[in-house]
């Protein structure tokens, strides 16, 4: 008698494929970059949509990143432009 060969654990779909970390610092540094400076958080967002899009990843950082950019990039152009405006009327 013969012995079956022994199954395979994951169900035959194969084991899970890591998360790249790179990709994960990434999104990280474009969320961070979206608050402080955010023109590099725009640039980091996109170009990580971009790697994420060629290697299949999550790309909830990236979008993240580019949303929260757009956000304090129109505020920041909005006060600017408050700002200019009362500097002018005050002269």
């Amino acid at each position: 008698m013969t012995t079956p060969p022994p199954q395979d654990p994951s169900g035959g779909y194969g084991a899970p494929q890591p998360a790249n970390e790179s990709s994960k610092t990434l999104g990280i540094i474009g969320v961070v970059c979206a608050v402080i400076c955010w023109p590099a958080g725009l640039i980091i967002a996109i170009i990580g949509l971009n790697k994420v899009k060629q290697t299949g990843e999550s790309d909830s950082l990236f979008k993240a990143a580019l949303i929260v950019s757009i956000i304090v990039g129109v505020l920041g152009i909005i006060g600017s432009i408050a700002n200019f405006s009362m500097a002018a009327g005050m002269s």
